[in-house]
């Protein structure tokens, strides 16, 4: 078995209505990046939290509202955060996946930090 059947054996299957006029982007984030998403949801919580607390930041103790906020700034104002998260997702993106992604590197960027925004605050709040 080689890199690209371990790496796609790993990852969750989910099931996406896909519409006719979906765009070639749309079907890569939810074929590819979504699933790595899943799979590595453990993780980016615990990187998540770990950053808090690194930042001596009692992340626990905030309202909804305040998580919610701090979860977004994060992503935007801190470039090394951002910058790890998106590594942890793309380590396991396929040579192929990779050539794709890296054609539109900035877009895919911005979806996996919104995805991954979204499931934060559903997990941590």
């Amino acid at each position: 078995m080689n890199r690209t059947d371990k790496i796609k054996a790993c990852r969750p299957h989910i099931t996406i209505k896909e519409c006719k006029n979906t765009s070639g982007e749309e079907q890569f984030q939810n074929q590819v990046l979504r699933p790595i998403l899943k799979f590595q949801n453990e993780l980016l919580i615990k990187l998540f939290l770990s950053n808090c607390k690194t930042y001596k930041i009692n992340f626990t103790e905030f309202s909804s509202e305040e998580k919610y906020e701090y979860i977004d700034n994060i992503f935007k104002k801190d470039f090394k955060i951002r910058a790890s998260f998106i590594g942890t997702v793309i380590a396991l993106l396929t040579l192929e996946e990779f050539e794709k992604y890296s054609v539109n590197q900035q877009l895919y960027n911005k979806r996996i930090i919104q995805m991954l925004a979204e499931r934060l605050k559903n997990q941590t709040a």
